[in-house]
């Protein structure tokens, strides 16, 4: 059947490794940290030292990779959006430059599209921009229940409404993805060609269709229970800073720290746009 050779993405939840163990709120932090200072460089080599941090923490995850395999590949195919969509321009960039854009060594030209030196490295520079906080995202994703993590956003006195909008992403995720496969296997026993092509146009629509039953009978549950009328503040868990996390924290602010005072004490990490210079 169609569902045979895929995983859920969300099967490296139950794993056991200190990462697992660390509390939400410790988690968040890593998520931000990660989403937020990487954005403040442009040298690639800054931003080559934030994927070199966030590597330990994959490698002692204790993650079986295989379910990772399709967020990675939808990972890289929007990097590879926000490259060509940077990298391509038209020939009126080299008639009439931008000042900021002049300075590119070659081009290459194709009809009405035209790829310069400068845009190249500067689709290259968007792109790896975004790999740490989109991987670092994944990670948090992929060894957090989407529930403990709730829980761990309303400790930390977010809203319940944006704690409600994440919890109904992450769970929507698998809902969509069995959907998917129910409608594959659909396909297959009334004889579709096997065809990616075929399949995939034939997909959509059903797939769209189905989503949507599907967010509309969630928001009837939503009201049937009475969304909104408590805070959601008592937990039956109880939540404590262990060890690693309290390590953890340390780290960050002491990174945090020296990440100001590289970029803003000693004004280092900034690169000529598009890095021609």
């Amino acid at each position: 059947m169609a569902g045979g050779g895929v995983t859920n993405f969300l099967a490296n939840i139950d794993r056991n490794s200190w990462v697992h163990k660390l509390d939400p709120r410790t988690k968040v932090a890593i998520l931000v940290f990660f989403s937020v200072f990487p954005l403040l460089f442009t040298d690639y080599r800054f931003l080559f030292f934030f994927f070199l941090l966030i590597l330990p923490l994959w490698l002692t995850a204790n993650l079986n990779f295989r379910p990772m395999i399709g967020p990675f590949l939808g990972v890289g195919f929007f990097m590879l959006i926000l490259f060509v969509f940077t990298a391509l321009r038209t020939p009126a960039e080299l008639t009439n430059p931008a000042p900021e854009a002049a300075n590119f060594t070659w081009f290459i030209k194709a009809g009405p599209i035209v790829v310069t030196s400068h845009t190249f490295f500067r689709g290259l520079y968007i792109a790896g921009r975004m790999l740490v906080p989109l991987t670092i995202g994944l990670f948090i994703i992929a060894t957090t229940d989407p529930t403990t993590l709730g829980k761990g956003l309303r400790k930390l006195k977010v809203p319940t409404a944006a704690v409600f909008m994440v919890l109904a992403g992450l769970r929507f995720i698998p809902i969509v993805t069995e959907q998917m496969l129910n409608i594959l296997d659909a396909m297959t026993i009334r004889g579709v060609p096997n065809s990616r092509f075929e399949r995939t146009k034939l997909l959509i629509l059903p797939l769209f269709v189905t989503s949507l039953r599907r967010t509309r009978t969630m928001g009837s549950a939503c009201e049937a229970k009475g969304y909104g009328a408590q805070k959601w503040n008592n937990f039956y868990q109880a939540f404590r800073l262990n060890r690693a996390d309290k390590i953890m924290l340390i780290t960050l602010l002491v990174l945090t720290l020296a990440i100001i005072y590289v970029r803003f004490g000693l004004g280092l990490g900034v690169a000529t746009v598009g890095w021609t210079r």
